[in-house]
């Protein structure tokens, strides 16, 4: 069996409903001979456009083994659901860690964007005045 992530969105006026929709798909999964393995919440979150005029949506990634007909199944229950606003299924891979977009990010500080010399803006400019 090969491991899948799916994400799916919620309408926001259906959030309270996630557990419920969650232990439903998780049954579907099981059901086709799969194995689910976890279910990541990640909360209400901001949509990047509006679908069927809503901003917000609350975001669950489901990881879960399974055939590729157990993966046609769960999208089949995914589009009849009414509250499901998108969803996207892909193929994982076993040794690549899911990170949460919830979880703490620790950056060093000369690290990140932008950040590729061992100095800040303030001591280049220190620099070039020194330098004349």
């Amino acid at each position: 069996m090969i491991l899948y992530e799916t994400l799916f969105v919620v309408h926001p006026e259906r959030g309270a409903r996630v557990k419920e929709f969650v232990e439903r798909f998780k049954k579907v999964i099981e059901g086709q001979g799969g194995t689910f393995t976890s279910a990541d919440e990640w909360g209400l979150r901001d949509l990047a456009y509006h679908i069927d005029k809503q901003s917000k949506g609350f975001y669950t990634l489901l990881r879960y083994h399974s055939t590729g007909k157990g993966v046609e199944e769960l999208e089949r229950n995914l589009k009849l659901t009414d509250g499901i606003l998108r969803f996207l299924t892909v193929r994982a891979d076993e040794k690549t860690p899911t990170i949460s977009p919830s979880a703490p990010r620790g950056h060093a500080p000369d690290e990140g964007p932008g950040r590729s010399e061992r100095f800040d803006r303030s001591e280049r400019f220190e620099r070039s005045e020194r330098s004349e």
